[in-house]
């Protein structure tokens, strides 16, 4: 122990190093927990636990906002909106200005399609926080997704009432734009040049006129605009530099219209009003340069800026904007030198990395505009169909990726060279080098123009062996067939999709699949192979309540075998006249039927909410078809509410149960036939 003092003696830990242990210990992440949940008790006592721990966690720091979105959640996932509704509530009490809140509340009511929830949730948050840009757009987002347009307006209205920033005066603009309604844009930037007079806003405005107004009311807003800044130019709100930008701009524009004795006015005012600015001068300055002798001065011009993007274009080979405008001036200014100017930009544009990145998609697009240019200007049929050769063998890296917009683009230049069976190689050639579902797709529809059923037979099973999950895939082969009249077809493709030892669709492509199935055999009016095909509709759908109440509606509106003969007999009695299929007593008791076995499944598997929708259903039912007597007998059947205590973990808890009247009369113990003739015979002797 002796030995060992100095060393303890000269150990010092310092507050830094034990913060930073504790930090790392902290940044441990926990392994989660798989709870496997067996029966509806476990799922309660799992749902209780948890509830209690969030309970206990938010009473010890109700400030955690995360921990209430949290809890929220999980009562998402358990379906209980109402609950987490509550939850909502309550976070929102605690503080009412946290905006993923708010966010997260919203989405939520919209996840489960409560859009009414989700818009009075919104009008409270825009009116609790006003100043928050985020809810206003939140809430104009949903309403104009509903296509809500006079809603978005009024929105924008209030929100623009309260002098935001410039980002929602925009929105507006930009709302109104896509809705084509000028005037009103017109009224938006009068009130938005007020709040924020900046120089961009009354470009932007100058800009809107130029575009959808008139001549006069581009410049009026111009007017306007120079007006403003000369009355307020002692506020000092405007730089030289912005004002140069205004002045040159009006002038500008001025040119376009050819009014260039407005255009030199203009910066003779505007220099003599701010003889200070540079920038005006240099405007005046380009602008003489530009309109004084405009043949040799565009020639120039022209000429300067080619040198300009070959100067830049040196730098970086790689800025496809800069091409894409070099290769518009060649086309204005140097169409001669046009075709070397394509060459060269394929040549050295091209990228040296080997994945599908934004610089591959910009570069194959100016390839799809020299061979555009090629066919459409030159019509060079012969270069055309090289550079396409070129592009697929030499250029794209097909090993690493490609690009089915190429290989389409190919197998039309060919249709309409007349040459279909090599369309057919390039499109053959495409779905076995580098398979893609647009390419199948393009493929298919070549074919089927063509009237070649056979082939796009053949095109779909190598489509669905390359994506056997795609649910779109089968029902588009199965359709086909059907508008051919392959009835054997189509059940073979539906069958085939539908086999229950396949594992490539998901339940619910299953179900989605098979609900096309029904309707198909309901169309042929195979009405038993569609009953048929209900039974396992109901299996896939768990035997849900919808799926019970579906049947028995499709068992009330169909005809039996035996009606189909007798229609099929009166309509060959009848040719002149139509005959419809009318709901009979037949077709009820059918109906009633299936209720009756959805009732019994339902009880027998201990599912009383499940019952009661089923008898609210068969309600609904003979208020449509029943007689008196019927509603009567439904009505009777109806449970009581019957509220009932339990004991869990030594707490006594009060529920709602219901009890049947059919549960009821099953448990009433039947009378002995002794004490039946014995009650007779006391009848017969009072007699």
């Amino acid at each position: 122990m002796d030995s060992l003092e100095p060393e303890a003696v000269n150990t010092h830990v310092s507050a830094e190093q034990i913060l930073r242990d504790v930090y790392k210990k902290g940044q441990k992440a926990r392994g989660s927990t798989n709870i496997d949940i067996l029966d509806l008790e476990e799922l309660r006592e799992y749902q209780r636990r948890k509830r209690t721990e969030y309970e206990g966690y938010l009473k010890r720091n109700r400030l955690d906002m995360g921990q209430w979105i949290r809890y929220a959640k999980f009562e998402i996932e358990q379906r209980d909106m109402r609950r987490a509704r509550s939850i909502f509530e309550r976070a929102l009490l605690v503080d009412n200005s946290f905006i993923p809140l708010w966010v997260r509340y919203v989405d939520a009511e919209l996840k489960a399609k409560c859009v009414n929830h989700a818009r009075n949730l919104l009008n409270r948050a825009i009116s609790t926080l006003p100043r928050v840009d985020k809810l206003w757009y939140k809430y104009i987002i949903v309403e104009e997704s509903l296509n809500n347009i006079d809603i978005v307006r009024s929105l924008y209205t209030k929100w623009c009432s309260l002098e935001p920033g410039v980002n929602a005066w925009n929105s507006f603009v930009d709302f109104e734009v896509r809705q084509k309604e000028w005037a009103r844009v017109r009224d938006i930037y009068s009130k938005y040049v007020m709040v924020h007079p900046q120089v961009k806003t009354w470009l932007n405005w100058a800009k809107f006129e130029s575009r959808h107004g008139n001549a006069g009311f581009t410049r009026n807003v111009y007017c306007l605009a120079l007006d403003t800044v000369a009355n307020l130019q002692s506020l000092q709100i405007w730089s030289d530099v912005e004002i140069a930008k205004l002045v040159n701009s009006f002038a500008h524009w001025e040119a376009t219209q050819e009014e260039y004795e407005r255009s030199s006015a203009l910066y003779r005012l505007a220099i003599e009003k701010w003889p200070s600015s540079q920038s005006l001068k240099d405007g005046m300055l380009n602008f003489e340069k530009q309109f004084g002798n405009l043949n040799s001065i565009e020639e120039t011009i022209s000429y300067k800026r080619k040198m300009d993007y070959e100067a830049s274009l040196s730098r970086d080979a790689y800025d496809y904007d800069t091409w894409w405008l070099y290769l518009d001036l060649n086309s204005e200014s140097f169409p001669t030198q046009l075709l070397q100017c394509f060459e060269k930009a394929v040549k050295i544009g091209q990228p040296k990395e080997l994945s599908k990145t934004f610089h591959w998609k910009r570069y194959v697009y100016l390839w799809i505009r020299y061979i555009c240019y090629v066919e459409l200007e030159l019509e060079d049929v012969a270069l055309v169909d090289r550079l396409f050769q070129r592009l697929l063998d030499d250029i794209i890296p097909h090993q690493h990726f490609t690009f089915s917009k190429i290989w389409i683009m190919y197998a039309k230049f060919l249709i309409r060279q007349e040459n279909v069976s090599k369309a057919r190689k390039i499109m053959g050639k495409a779905i076995g080098l580098c398979p893609k579902a647009k390419t199948f797709k393009s493929y298919i529809l070549l074919e089927m123009k063509l009237k070649e059923f056979d082939r796009v037979r053949k095109i779909y099973e190598k489509f669905i062996e390359f994506q056997p999950f795609n649910l779109s895939i089968w029902i588009e082969y199965a359709e086909l067939e059907e508008n051919l009249g392959d009835e054997d077809r189509v059940r073979g493709v539906y069958t085939i999709a539908l086999d229950e030892n396949s594992e490539f669709l998901t339940m619910e492509a299953k179900v989605e699949l098979l609900q096309k199935y029904i309707t198909f055999e309901t169309e042929s009016q195979e009405y038993e192979k569609a009953r048929t095909l209900y039974r396992s509709y109901l299996e896939l759908n768990e035997f849900s309540v919808q799926s019970w109440i579906e049947f028995a509606m499709y068992q009330s509106s169909t005809p039996t075998d035996q009606q189909l003969s007798d229609l099929a007999k009166l309509q060959s009695e009848n040719v002149d006249e139509d005959i419809e299929f009318e709901i009979t007593d037949e077709n009820k008791m059918e109906a009633r039927k299936i209720f009756e076995e959805a009732i019994l499944f339902f009880k027998n598997s201990g599912d009383r909410q499940g019952r009661m929708s089923i008898l609210e259903a068969l309600k609904d039912y003979e208020e449509t078809y029943g007689t008196e007597l019927d509603k009567e007998n439904v009505s009777k059947r109806f449970p009581k509410i019957v509220k009932k205590t339990k004991l869990e973990d030594g707490i006594e808890e009060e529920f709602v149960d219901y009890v049947f009247p059919d549960d009821i009369d099953d448990d009433k113990p039947k009378p002995s036939k002794f004490l039946e003739l014995a009650k007779k015979w006391k009848q017969e002797q009072a007699l």
